[in-house]
C-alpha cells in the first residue's frame, strides 16, 4: 500500500462495499475475501477477469455533483471502447455512512488495461480481480490530497 495515503482512507478503500449490478443478481464484494457470485459471474461471461472502476473524487478530492457525471461518462464511454462486457455498480462505505459512487465493472480486461483508465482518470485505486473471484486493491501510484 503506498506510504503518501493517509492511513484512513487506505482503510476505508480496503473495508468498502463494492457491488456489481449484474443481470439477475447484486454482487456485493469484499477487498480479500471469495465471492461465489463473482466466480459465477465469471464463468457466465466466460471472462478470466473484472475490474471495478470509477471517476468520481479523483485522487479521492471532492468534486462537484456536475464534474463526477461527466468524468464517469468519459469513464463509461472509455470502458466500452474496449469492446469487453460491461456492468453498472457502485462502492460504498463499509458501515453505509455516506454516498455511494457508481461504478463501471468491465469483464475480461486487463490489469494493465484497468490500470491505465485508472490512470487516466485520476484514481488512486481500482478492484481487480481474477478466475480465483478473489478481489484486490490495486494501488495506481499516484498522490492523494493531504
Amino acid at each position: 500500500m503506498p506510504a503518501a495515503i493517509p492511513h484512513a482512507l487506505l482503510t476505508a478503500f480496503q473495508n468498502a462495499n463494492y457491488a456489481v449490478h449484474a443481470p439477475g443478481a447484486h454482487i456485493s464484494l469484499r477487498i480479500g475475501r471469495h465471492s461465489a457470485g463473482l466466480a459465477a459471474l465469471l464463468a457466465q461471461y466466460g471472462q478470466p477477469s473484472i475490474a471495478i472502476l470509477t471517476a468520481f473524487n479523483p485522487l479521492a478530492i471532492v468534486a462537484s455533483d456536475n464534474e463526477n457525471r461527466s468524468a464517469q461518462e468519459s469513464l463509461l464511454r472509455a470502458a466500452r471502447a474496449l469492446a469487453l462486457p460491461c456492468l453498472d455498480g457502485e462502492n460504498s462505505a463499509a458501515d453505509g455512512d455516506g454516498p455511494s459512487e457508481p461504478t463501471v465493472a468491465v469483464l475480461g480486461i486487463s490489469r494493465v488495461q484497468a490500470q491505465d483508465l485508472a490512470r487516466q482518470f485520476r484514481q488512486l485505486a481500482f478492484v481487480y480481480a481474477d478466475v480465483g473471484a478473489i478481489p484486490e486493491m490495486i494501488w495506481v501510484g499516484q498522490q492523494a490530497a493531504a
